[in-house]
């Protein structure tokens, strides 16, 4: 009784609760979606998982040795061992401006890139930038189940347009243009496509980006790459 009623005490004084937005976030992810379709299946020899990209468990995602001669050179030179800009590096994102900018019209500068630790980090950052009361955002179904958990986590109202497998997983423009309003924050497009594994042609990104519903004022965001488009 007295081990029970310490407990109780204890519990009180801290009045401590788990967040339910988190653990509900927490319930939705690629991998947690691929671990209920591998469980149904039998015979898993004869699988392919194709959705890793692990240089630990495949050999031919190898990291180049230019690459790991540079991280090792890094390392020892004693010149990096401290914070970074949390944007990112800034000769990375003048290399990445460079690189990017072959293929605009008009040319990125390093203060347009901000470098993020992986996708993760990417659609949080954007997501939390992009909440506010009221808001909502436009996602593609099938998609990218990290979009809906971070909204929900983030309080941002989800709507969800189809992506038409008759041609080649192109997003529903007209079902687009009827749920975007004035509240819309952002429309995703995912290209290349996971999980339908797609590349949306350029007439068609171009038709996503001049499309009526901009006439709101909605940013298009082109991910994997999250190159944002006014």
């Amino acid at each position: 009784m007295e081990n029970g009623g310490e407990k109780q005490e204890v519990e009180q004084r801290w009045r401590f609760g788990a967040n339910e937005a988190l653990s509900g976030a927490g319930g939705v992810s690629i991998h947690g979606t691929l671990n209920k379709l591998f469980a149904c299946v039998e015979d898993k020899s004869a699988l392919i998982r194709v959705g890793y990209g692990d240089p630990s468990v495949y050999p031919s995602f190898r990291t180049t040795q230019v690459v790991e001669e540079a991280v090792v050179e890094a390392v020892r030179s004693a010149e990096h061992n401290r914070y970074s800009p949390t944007v990112g590096v800034p000769s990375a994102r003048r290399t990445v401006a460079e690189y990017l900018s072959k293929n605009l019209p008009s040319e990125l500068s390093p203060d347009d890139v901000f470098l993020t630790s992986g996708c993760v980090q990417a659609v949080e950052v954007m997501i939390t930038v992009l909440a506010r009361p009221g808001a909502n955002i436009l996602l593609p179904r099938p998609g990218f189940p990290l979009y809906e958990a971070r909204c929900g986590f983030s309080g941002l109202e989800m709507r969800h347009f189809d992506l038409i497998p008759e041609k080649g997983w192109e997003l529903d423009l007209d079902q687009v243009e009827r749920l975007a309003d004035q509240n819309t924050v952002a429309i995703v497009v995912i290209n290349p496509c996971n999980p339908c594994g797609n590349v949306l042609t350029y007439e068609h990104m171009e038709k996503c980006a001049l499309s009526s519903f901009n006439n709101l004022s909605v940013p298009v965001a082109f991910t994997l790459t999250l190159a944002v488009t006014g």
